[in-house]
């Protein structure tokens, strides 16, 4: 598959982003750089985003429901695929100004057009939201996983497929990661996997 060279460049300028964030992280303390946590891209990586990317374009759903834009990296991964397939993206972001910051850059590459964005708290908004799905990505505060996980359940469509990011890592993330797989794995309508992709990745299925 070849994208499209502006879109090349822009995911480029992206991690050449995360890594001066990264190393900026590095040099604060802890507390320091939690305090920052809004400014920075936290991105799903490039090999998270070009498997999410190939999956859209395997399993062609309708709708890609996206919940944690932050500044649209993922978004931009999902809907270079969307747009390929002729799917829909919904992205749930909580903060305006990350929305702003994602529209501009997926305007940018003529991708704005794929991807609606919902703005506020993701429990309420998920609350509200109706019709089947076809692919998520779960990537927010990770106490939120198994309640996000528990209002798209019953909204997938049979072969959906739902992406966890940061499963290994950050290891603080242990125990929000372990008890989101044994939820997943509790309920006989889906098989999952634990893949060693970017920050590890949880790959649910619905069954048919």
């Amino acid at each position: 598959m070849t994208m499209d060279p502006a879109i090349t460049a822009l995911l480029g300028d992206l991690e050449a982003r995360w890594a001066d964030e990264q190393a900026e992280q590095a040099s604060l303390s802890r507390a320091d750089a939690y305090a920052k946590v809004d400014d920075y891209l936290l991105p799903v990586g490039p090999e998270t985003g070009r498997f999410m990317n190939d999956l859209i374009r395997a399993l062609r759903p309708s709708v890609v429901v996206e919940i944690g834009s932050s500044y649209g990296y993922s978004t931009l991964w999902l809907a270079e695929a969307a747009r390929a397939v002729g799917a829909e993206i919904v992205s749930f972001e909580i903060h305006a100004g990350k929305i702003a910051a994602a529209k501009s850059m997926l305007a940018s590459v003529d991708l704005d057009s794929t991807v609606r964005f919902v703005e506020g708290d993701a429990l309420a908004s998920l609350d509200t939201f109706d019709g089947p799905i076809g692919f998520a990505l779960i990537d927010l505060w990770k106490d939120l996983y198994i309640p996000c996980f528990d209002r798209i359940a019953d909204r997938l469509t049979q072969g959906a497929i739902v992406i966890a990011d940061n499963m290994t890592f950050p290891p603080e993330n242990a125990a929000n990661a372990a008890a989101y797989r044994a939820r997943i794995r509790a309920d006989a309508r889906f098989e999952s996997v634990l893949l060693p992709i970017g920050a590890g990745i949880e790959v649910t299925r619905r069954l048919p």
